[in-house]
């Protein structure tokens, strides 16, 4: 969940998607967990905003909700921003700035 420089120390925390291994992690996990719930803030964002979170300085999430289907539920726009386009030569047309989609685009 951790890693990079002690001074300055990024985190990975998926709570849905990662298994603690044993029973001490577990308590580190849950406390984790804890810290950061007794943290959060939270922000409604109305039609036309748009937040931006850098993921090595954030840990951030979403709330539950129950779809409704009826063209009024919420959507999500994921797009991602790099420190620079070298590495990512490969997954582009030349000359372009735009890398090729990490997976199937899908209408919902």
């Amino acid at each position: 969940m951790l890693s990079g420089p002690a001074d300055s120390p990024e985190i990975v925390a998926d709570f849905h998607a990662m298994d603690p291994l044993d029973e001490t992690a577990a308590r580190a996990f849950d406390e984790l967990r804890e810290a950061m719930l007794a943290v959060l803030a939270g922000t409604v964002l109305e039609a036309g905003e748009l937040i931006i979170v850098d993921n090595r300085a954030a840990v951030h999430g979403r709330t539950a909700f129950r779809p409704r289907y009826d063209g009024q539920d919420r959507w999500l726009r994921r797009c991602f921003t790099v420190a620079g386009l070298r590495p990512s030569r490969a997954t582009r047309a030349a000359g372009s700035q735009v890398c090729a989609p990490l997976g199937p685009v899908s209408a919902p």
